[in-house]
């Protein structure tokens, strides 16, 4: 399985390196890498257990404790359904007498080995009782009765400290399927051996309860001394290393999806101002080789008019002509005017601007005939792209003005109404 990630995470980054991606963060590609690889591996188990088998003609039983099968089935019967969804539940594998006995005699010799727990032996129980619910996997259950309740509760624990050993009688209700058979043993509890810490912190507990039973006293005096030994008694505080741990996770999770949202929103913006730049690009390149340029020196004269006026704060940044900067500073450093068109309409990853970019292209290595035309064309269809975007934005910005129109509406109304009634109480 880990190979299976190493795999992914290396096609992620020689992916990112074939599609030329700058400034890539190979954390996020292992993030990636390991995301998908999950996900492959979900898909194909997912899809082997939706795979459906035809042709099935029995269905074996579970084995005695395994439960019920359900299994559900497409049914086609000829001329009534096709594909008919049925629901089938099978009881496991029924036993006979004998096998049912065996079942229950083999459950008592478990019962004997397990019901122990960290005793050494029946006659020197001191700890809780084992008391297994299921027995022999699960195909024999079993219920318990104590003769005394006051040494044992239901479950097997002792019910309070013993001062002397007590034989007290426990009874087995082994059922298998209709079978039951009743098993009784008998068990011997003796007061439990303490430690030299839990005899000290009894006699502790006893010279508190003593202070405590005093009247007429405002405090309980904590015993400083206990068998000639100095006692200190420190007041536990709560722990708040686990909330801080928590908030310290919250608070990871938080700046990290308020990272991918400032993410998402910048990505939103900028592809929003470079389709809005697309229509004036493709004029300002139509006229330019209108009045006699070539493609190469239009496109340095925008590139250069825009960096002037950027040096000199008289505009904002535009992503668009940033990128058409770019592209003129790879030409001068070396890159093929082509490749770097290509790699113009890459990086803005949008279709408007692929599709110059292939436009440009192609009329380089053809010539510049008919090159105006072509801009000509695209110049007008970028326009009525404009008028689009421009209807959606109006469309928008009504959307945005509906919440304070209703909350203007409220008050001009509690203004009309509040005094209407105030008027009608006089």
């Amino acid at each position: 399985m880990i190979y299976g990630y190493i795999t992914c995470a290396v096609l992620c980054l020689i992916g990112a390196k074939k599609l030329n991606i700058r400034n890539f963060d190979k954390r996020k590609l292992w993030k990636m890498a390991l995301i998908l690889a999950a996900g492959f591996l979900l898909a194909a188990f997912s899809l082997w257990l939706q795979g459906a088998e035809e042709g099935v003609s029995r269905i074996y039983r579970n084995m005695p404790g395994e439960g019920s099968l359900e299994k559900e089935f497409l049914v086609d019967a000829e001329e009534a359904f096709d594909n008919y969804p049925v629901r089938v539940e099978i009881e496991e594998k029924k036993l006979t007498v004998l096998q049912r006995k065996e079942y229950l005699n083999n459950a008592k010799k478990e019962l004997n080995q397990v019901i122990l727990g960290k005793n050494p032996s029946l006659e020197q129980v001191a700890e809780p009782l084992n008391l297994p619910e299921y027995l022999q996997n699960g195909a024999v259950k079993a219920s318990y009765s104590f003769s005394d309740y006051n040494v044992f509760q239901i479950d097997g624990k002792l019910e309070q400290e013993i001062k002397e050993p007590v034989v007290v009688e426990i009874t087995a209700e082994l059922t298998c399927q209709e079978e039951v058979m009743l098993y009784q043993f008998y068990v011997r509890a003796i007061p439990k051996e303490k430690s030299s810490q839990e005899e000290f912190a009894q006699k502790l507990e006893e010279s508190i309860v003593r202070e405590n039973q005093k009247e007429d006293t405002d405090y309980v005096a904590l015993p400083k001394k206990q068998g000639g030994k100095k006692v200190v008694w420190k007041e536990e505080k709560q722990n708040s290393g686990f909330i801080v741990v928590f908030m310290s996770v919250v608070l990871a999770v938080g700046m990290f999806l308020r990272e991918k949202e400032n993410e998402k929103r910048e990505e939103a913006e900028r592809r929003k101002q470079m389709l809005l730049d697309y229509s004036g690009i493709v004029s300002k390149l139509s006229l330019l080789m209108g009045a006699g340029m070539n493609i190469s020196l239009a496109w340095e004269k925008i590139a250069l008019t825009y960096c002037r006026k950027r040096e000199k704060n008289e505009t904002e940044v535009r992503y668009a002509y940033e990128e058409m900067l770019s592209t003129l500073y790879e030409i001068r450093d070396g890159v093929g005017e082509l490749r770097a068109y290509e790699n113009f309409g890459i990086r803005c990853r949008l279709g408007v601007y692929r599709k110059l970019s292939s436009l440009i292209v192609q009329n380089v290595r053809r010539g510049a005939k008919g090159m105006q035309k072509l801009l000509e064309q695209e110049e007008w269809e970028a326009y009525e792209q404009r008028k689009v975007q421009a209807k959606q934005a109006g469309e928008e910005a009504g959307t945005k003005l509906l919440l304070p129109m209703g909350i203007m509406l409220i008050i001009v109304l509690a203004i009309l109404v509040i005094p209407a009634g105030m008027t009608l109480n006089l």
